[in-house]
């Protein structure tokens, strides 16, 4: 099994596909390295949710 990215980096990739100004290369760039670690955006999302001990902490 691979070892996934940090959180905060995976949350930093999500920003910066969601962000239209941000040129589209670098977009297409970041939303290959979230397909590869968790097969979808989706699923980086939800990994994500379920690992943000902050967002659980403030909740």
């Amino acid at each position: 099994m691979q070892e996934l990215p940090p959180l905060t980096l995976v949350k930093t990739w999500l920003e910066v596909v969601q962000q239209l100004e941000i040129p589209i290369t670098i977009r297409e760039k970041r939303r290959k390295l979230l397909t590869y670690y968790f097969g979808s955006i989706e699923q980086a999302k939800r990994y994500v949710q379920e690992n943000d001990d902050y967002r659980k902490l403030v909740s």
